[in-house]
């Protein structure tokens, strides 16, 4: 951080005022000890900003995640996304067992309709199998 030189100049009337009260010689000192007492609130104030400002950006880095914090959350999601897709592979696959076996249940339940219902498609599909001639 770089030094500011302070600036710090009194109001036209008060010098008007010291002047009066206590002469131009002594309004002079005590204006310089006001100024300079202005100068070293002033650094002070500025000093002690800045300390705040630190200890305030050290304590907020604190909270934040770093790298390594973040890296642990991906792996651990990673891992969990693995798992997720992985039960989720096998109720697809158990999915697709039932289904199949559901559907040979269902056609053979429609072939017994036909056959109960029509006795002709029974002698048709025996023609075609080679069973009857």
């Amino acid at each position: 951080m770089y030094n500011k030189i302070m600036a710090t100049t009194l109001p036209i009337e008060i010098l008007y005022l010291l002047e009066e009260k206590i002469g131009k010689e002594e309004a002079k000192k005590v204006s310089s000890a006001i100024i300079a007492s202005l100068d070293t609130i002033e650094t002070k104030a500025n000093d002690t900003a800045l300390q705040k400002k630190l200890e305030l950006k050290d304590e907020l880095t604190k909270e934040l995640p770093n790298k390594g914090d973040l890296n642990l959350v991906e792996t651990r999601l990673n891992a969990k996304i693995d798992n997720l897709k992985t039960e989720l592979d096998a109720k697809i696959d158990k999915f697709k067992i039932e289904l199949s076996a559901q559907s040979k249940l269902y056609f053979v339940i429609l072939l017994c309709a036909i056959f109960l219902t029509n006795h002709e498609a029974l002698s048709l599909i025996a023609k075609i199998i080679g069973i009857a001639k």
